[in-house]
């Protein structure tokens, strides 16, 4: 009867360490789980700020080369192009009516049209 206890007791001490050890690794799974979500969470917050910063940097480089070329070409307009008393403005919409006829008379010209 001694022994029946003794197996009996260590059949159940068995299963309670097969438990114990199922639980251990379990909790190391979901440790090793959530440690993966930090890192996921730590590399995509950091490639959404570098992402941010590069599309800062790009804007701030585009508006800072589309301001100067538009200063220069003012600049260019006023010394080489406007008339007396005509406003930068009325300057370029002349050139622009100019640009048009000239490219109307160059497919009149293309077409045969020419006579």
């Amino acid at each position: 009867m001694l022994v029946a206890a003794c197996t009996v007791c260590g059949v159940a001490g068995a299963q309670t360490d097969k438990t114990m050890e199922k639980n251990n690794m379990q909790r190391v799974a979901d440790t090793v789980k959530s440690g993966h979500h930090k890192v996921e969470d730590g590399v995509v917050s950091g490639y959404k700020a570098v992402e941010n910063g590069v599309v800062r940097g790009y804007k701030a480089v585009e508006n800072g080369v589309v301001e100067g070329y538009t200063r220069v070409s003012d600049a260019f307009i006023r010394k080489f192009f406007m008339r007396k008393g005509e406003t930068l403005e009325e300057a370029r919409a002349r050139m622009a009516h100019e640009e048009e006829l000239l490219h109307q008379e160059g497919e009149e010209y293309g077409n045969g049209n020419n006579q």
